[in-house]
């Protein structure tokens, strides 16, 4: 099976589409790549479930999965699971490269411990295209060199993609469509909130939100999400900002009629800068891993993953109580009484 159509074929969830398409932007130049986006023409008028199974059972000379919770369950990527499964028991499990998007996600029990994977977390965007490379050239893929017409073609395209960015971060319309990306945060973080209710009901979590900000809490510690544009027409000075404190924080609905004992105390605060990637989809870079690019889904389980650590130090001593109450009771809520 030589006489491959694709040199990759990358599956993914719709969450991770800015992912997939950096990598893709990344590899096209050398290899011929499949990713769902960039392929819907060829697959138009054709069976699609079976056009998707053909390209990662045997179109494709390596498969990357980008892995999260999920992945699988849909539509698309259970037809490319079932098809890269039975691919790798035919053939073997060379062709297989899995990149983990976040810590959280564990493998598939199906996946064999010996079968190459990877972090996006602790490789970034550069180290997995060069992964994905050398897989493809040990498979026996060539890198193919651009001709210069080529080359200049794919100049003027990062050239208008790099003008449209610059326009967009400095106008009223990019501020817009941050707000809306921000507020997906704060929705995806509301959604989050309601299912760890549901399901781990003993945590005991409070939320509330207003159009700029969404507070989570115990009353022990709490979260703030916050965005807020500095100016209506450019989204420079603009970042949100995600911070932990040891104490209550009041909810955006609390404010004016409760009171606490003891002012919060801040513990740390992380940055997350609105841009756009080199594929035109709206993201966000964080300043603590800055080679790394976050959707709005990204950014919310993030934050969640912060604020349950942040319970955990709590609860184990790592972060002591900040008040009188809390001091002498070893464990209960911060209190909180009405306003007179």
């Amino acid at each position: 099976m030589e006489d491959y159509q694709y040199d990759v074929a990358i599956s993914f969830l719709n969450e991770n589409e800015q992912i997939a398409r950096e990598l893709h932007q990344r590899l096209s130049p050398n290899f011929r790549v499949f990713a769902y986006f960039n392929r819907q023409e060829a697959l138009a008028g054709t069976d699609g479930l079976e056009s998707f199974r053909q390209v990662f059972y045997e179109q494709s000379r390596l498969a990357v999965v980008l892995y999260k919770s999920g992945w699988g369950e849909t539509t698309w990527t259970r037809v490319e699971e079932a098809a890269i499964k039975d691919r790798c028991l035919k053939m073997g499990w060379n062709g297989l490269l899995f990149i983990m998007v976040d810590e959280a996600s564990r493998p598939p029990i199906w996946l064999p411990e010996t079968n190459i994977r990877l972090h996006l977390a602790n490789y970034g965007i550069e180290q997995a295209v060069g992964a994905i490379k050398s897989c493809i050239e040990s498979l026996g893929g060539r890198l193919q060199k651009e001709d210069p017409v080529n080359r200049a073609k794919r100049l003027q395209r990062e050239l208008e993609a790099r003008a449209n960015r610059r326009r967009l971060l400095t106008c009223q319309e990019g501020v817009q469509e941050a707000g809306k990306q921000a507020e997906k945060v704060h929705g995806e973080i509301r959604s989050l909130v309601e299912k760890i209710r549901t399901d781990s009901a003993g945590l005991k979590l409070e939320a509330g939100s207003d159009d700029d900000m969404t507070v989570i809490t115990t009353g022990r510690v709490s979260l703030v999400v916050y965005w807020r544009p500095s100016y209506a027409n450019t989204l420079e000075h603009s970042p949100l900002i995600v911070r932990e404190f040891n104490g209550r924080v009041l909810l955006p609905q609390q404010r004016g009629k409760f009171i606490t004992f003891g002012e919060p105390e801040l513990l740390t605060e992380h940055e997350f800068d609105p841009d756009l990637t080199a594929d035109q989809g709206w993201c966000w870079h964080s300043r603590f891993a800055p080679e790394r690019h976050f959707t709005s889904t990204e950014v919310a389980e993030f934050c969640m993953e912060l604020f349950l650590k942040l319970v955990d130090r709590a609860d184990t001593g790592d972060i002591p109580p900040i008040d009188p109450l809390h001091r002498a009771q070893s464990e209960g809520p911060n209190f909180s009484f009405m306003a007179s």
